[in-house]
């Protein structure tokens, strides 16, 4: 008789797969720590230090900015916002918005300004919870990058963005809800989320296709079924993406210049994502003397690219090379829509502008934080202190740098100033300069005189603008350059027609100067204007 085998258990053999996928899962368990609630809490309170100053400014819709930056600024009723076929095209739950801030009872600069700053803040949240449920490596790091990158400032202070910023809100919001795939409850919210991600904004057209990758990179073993729930949300895109978003290019470019101008946006972006030493809210477009040269260097971040695909794509079985692909494919495909064209200055000239890469600027900044702190991590413990000391740093330099930029466009005399300076050709931003200096109430020499300068600038500019060539004769008089006031008086009276209570006064500086002839020119004229 056998004996019976007591009181063990006959162990299947260990499939070599099933302990790779174990090993796998425990060294990206070992490299990612879930957010705790002090986590996010540091982030908001960071947040809204960082970009406090931006509360003071003061500016709301600037009037000098002849570019309409929303339907909003045309609107004459709420109505119009879902009863006109054009608005419903154009971002209509952002125009609500704009009309629910102004029955706010603060100052309407204060509360748009609370508003982008509370959505910029939603993102960070979104973003940290997408990047834990990926189990990314220092998610909490990357998450505080963006959220006090001196290039998401113009986004949030200048009126006019904030279909930016509630389309990456539905972004991560829609990424969040496709990565859970927890049921069909779960997938309608997915289903409705993503047609409203898809209305709003434009990028998000291609979310199928960045939930995909990220599947990719989740999935140790690859099966068609698990990119079934695809399906549908692509057919909504293509739907969305031709009745909504099929708006005509008014400038065409042929092939050349479209390259050129898409290698010219990509640096720029890159330049300002990850060495952002230039800030402004305009960048003027810079045009190499050399052209060839100008496109060859504007071309290497493609070139770059490419060489990371390379060594992605024998290595895509590995987790840093998922990693680097949902990454790099990520800010490539969110920051399609915006390449192709320039923004726009206060003038309607071409420029460079942060707030077109605003959307897909979480995506590079997690690539370069995570692969960073993944390789640091990956060297061994000290290497890991090295890390957390450097990153500390790091984000000290960070938060002074994006502080000082927000105290610096909170101050208008020195954001027009910084503006004139950058766009010497450009007279609206002088004209706002002067503006507001005028409205300082201290008045002394070196006022009087930058207003002259701007004065005679913008008039070179534009001659016809009579209330500032009066502002100007003032000037002169009162520091008393009596010619060249007097050559503004002349001008004024022989080119415009003057109220009466102007024409008193150049008649009066003509009896202080001794030309009598001319005073009573002058007041004749008003005597044949009570004639008539």
């Amino acid at each position: 008789m056998k004996k019976l085998n007591s009181g063990r258990s006959i162990q299947a053999p260990i499939n070599k797969d099933d302990k790779n996928h174990a090993q796998k899962k425990s060294y990206r368990a070992r490299l990612h720590k879930p957010a705790r609630w002090y986590h996010y809490l540091g982030l908001i309170f960071l947040t809204i230090f960082c970009y406090s100053p931006i509360l003071h400014s003061g500016l709301l819709w600037p009037e000098y900015d002849q570019v309409e930056r929303s339907p909003f600024q045309s609107l004459e009723r709420w109505t119009e916002i879902w009863t006109y076929g054009e608005n419903l095209r154009e971002d209509p739950i952002t125009q609500s918005t704009y009309m629910l801030e102004q029955i706010v009872p603060l100052p309407a600069p204060i509360v748009h300004h609370s508003i982008n700053l509370f959505f910029h803040i939603i993102s960070i949240v979104l973003l940290l919870k997408v990047l834990d449920t990926l189990k990314l490596p220092v998610a909490f790091c990357a998450s505080l990058v963006f959220a006090l990158h001196p290039a998401t400032l113009q986004t949030i202070f200048w009126s006019g963005f904030r279909t930016e910023l509630i389309g990456l809100i539905l972004l991560l919001t829609a990424l969040y809800i496709g990565l859970n795939n927890k049921g069909i409850g779960n997938y309608s919210q997915l289903i409705g989320v993503w047609l409203i991600a898809y209305w709003l904004h434009p990028a998000n057209l291609l979310l199928p296709v960045i939930l995909g990758f990220c599947i990719f990179y989740q999935k140790t073993t690859h099966e068609i079924k698990d990119y079934n729930r695809l399906l549908p949300l692509v057919f909504f895109a293509l739907f969305f993406g031709v009745f909504v978003h099929n708006k005509q290019t008014v400038i065409q470019y042929d092939l050349g210049e479209q390259i050129n101008i898409c290698a010219n946006n990509l640096f720029f972006y890159l330049n300002q994502a990850i060495v952002p030493f230039k800030l402004a809210l305009f960048h003027p477009i810079i045009e190499s003397q050399n052209l060839r040269f100008g496109t060859i260097i504007n071309l290497l971040p493609f070139l770059f690219i490419a060489v990371c695909y390379l060594m992605i794509i024998p290595n895509y079985k590995k987790l840093w090379a998922r990693g680097l692909l949902l990454g790099l494919t990520t800010y490539l495909l969110l920051s399609m829509y915006s390449l192709g064209s320039f923004g726009t200055f206060i003038d309607g000239t071409p420029s460079q502008v942060n707030h077109k890469q605003y959307i897909a600027l979480p995506a590079i900044l997690t690539t370069v934080v995570c692969s960073l702190g993944a390789i640091t991590r990956k060297m061994g413990i000290s290497t890991s202190v090295l890390w957390y000391i450097g990153f500390s740093v790091f984000i000290v330099i960070q938060f002074s740098y994006t502080t000082l930029y927000a105290n610096s466009v909170s101050n208008r005399e020195h954001m027009w100033s910084e503006m004139s300076e950058l766009w010497p050709g450009a007279w609206l931003p002088k004209l706002a300069l002067l503006h507001t200096i005028q409205e300082n109430e201290e008045r002394n020499l070196s006022t009087q005189n930058q207003s002259i300068n701007l004065l005679e600038d913008i008039l070179h500019h534009q001659p016809n603008l009579t209330s500032e060539r009066k502002l100007l004769a003032r000037i002169y008089r009162k520091a008393g350059q009596n010619t060249n006031a007097l050559r503004h008086y002349k001008y004024i009276l022989s080119k415009d027609e003057p109220d009466n209570t102007f024409i008193l006064e150049a008649a009066s500086f003509y009896d202080q100067l001794s030309l009598k002839w001319e005073a009573e020119k002058a007041r004749q004229r008003i005597k044949n204007q009570n004639d008539l």
